[in-house]
């Protein structure tokens, strides 16, 4: 009998872990809550990913020219709010197919951001500096062990946080937001009631593209300090199943994000620790295999929440990916 033999106990390696955890989840919980937000809509983006990858090359490339973070994070969040722009574009007002735009966003974010980023590839920026909550934040980073690790973060970790009991109360305790979650359940009942469905559908798209943006910029300022192609890394495909495993509720969202995340953290630091000899269980922790789990999760999610019966059981928007044309 084999036995398996996992020494992250010892402080320095579960509080790396934690560490890489928290900071691999805030890419996932911002754009996680923006799909989310366009979802409850009714609207499908596949192009999450994309947007990822333009808002990352394009914040990073507005820092190494001017050194200015704030200047970095505007222009990630309005690639982003321009990329849903041509999503809501096509998928509302044309109402073509959701799916296939989404998909074109992404392969476009692929192709173009490859081609442009060259100049920048290799090179490196220092990075957004850490920094504490207001007040108590220099009393909570004294707290042992974890202390430094979830306390003393970039303002966007903070931010992701917060914004999650944000986005539920502006959802399920606002006017604007119960509007948003009519036009994605019923939309015919939702324009009879005087509530321009097209208006809240690119509201809510291009409200999911700034957070997208927001997570791209994060990606390459704060994350990880450079531009490399594809450094989205299927972070996008994620935030999508994200949505869907989540049930469309964002502080349930929250918790599966931090699980996606500690499965990234364990693909980098598996090899340090001692999993044992049995083949199965050096098969099952190698990091090229442990690699694929997020997205094998991801397929395995989307396929599943394809079809319409899961869907209803998930209690996922009863109009999602379905286009609505007035009727005038």
């Amino acid at each position: 009998m084999y036995e398996l033999v996992l020494p992250l106990a010892t402080s320095g390696a579960a509080v790396g872990l934690l560490d890489a955890t928290v900071r691999a989840s805030t890419v996932l919980i911002l754009a996680g809550l923006g799909e989310l937000i366009t979802q409850r809509s009714g609207v499908l983006n596949l192009g999450v990913e994309g947007m990822l990858l333009f808002s990352a090359l394009g914040s990073f490339i507005a820092v190494v020219a001017t050194g200015s973070y704030v200047l970095g994070f505007a222009v990630g969040v309005i690639i982003g709010v321009l990329a849903a722009g041509l999503h809501a574009f096509l998928s509302v007002s044309l109402n073509s197919n959701q799916v296939i735009s989404g998909l074109m966003i992404t392969l476009l974010g692929i192709g173009a951001t490859t081609f442009f980023g060259q100049p920048y590839t290799g090179e490196t920026i220092q990075g957004m500096p850490k920094t504490t909550l207001p007040l108590v934040g220099q009393y909570l980073v004294q707290v042992p062990v974890v202390g430094e690790v979830l306390f003393r973060n970039a303002a966007t970790d903070f931010l992701a946080i917060a914004l999650v009991p944000i986005t539920w109360y502006f959802l399920f305790r606002t006017n604007l937001g119960l509007e948003i979650l009519s036009v994605g359940e019923a939309p015919e009942a939702a324009d009879t009631a005087g509530v321009r469905v097209d208006r809240l559908r690119y509201l809510s798209t291009m409200l999911g593209g700034a957070l997208a943006g927001l997570a791209g910029a994060h990606l390459s300022l704060a994350l990880t300090g450079l531009w490399s192609a594809g450094m989205a890394a299927g972070r996008g495909w994620i935030a999508i199943a994200l949505v869907f495993v989540a049930q469309w509720k964002p502080f349930r969202m929250l918790a599966i994000a931090y699980v996606f995340a500690v499965l990234d953290a364990l693909t980098i630091r598996i090899q340090a620790i001692d999993v044992g000899s049995a083949p199965i269980v050096e098969f099952l922790t190698h990091p090229t295999i442990m690699a694929m789990y997020p997205y094998i999760a991801t397929v395995l999610v989307l396929v599943l929440a394809s079809r319409g019966t899961l869907k209803e059981r998930l209690g996922g928007p009863s109009a999602l990916a379905q286009p609505y044309r007035r009727l005038e």
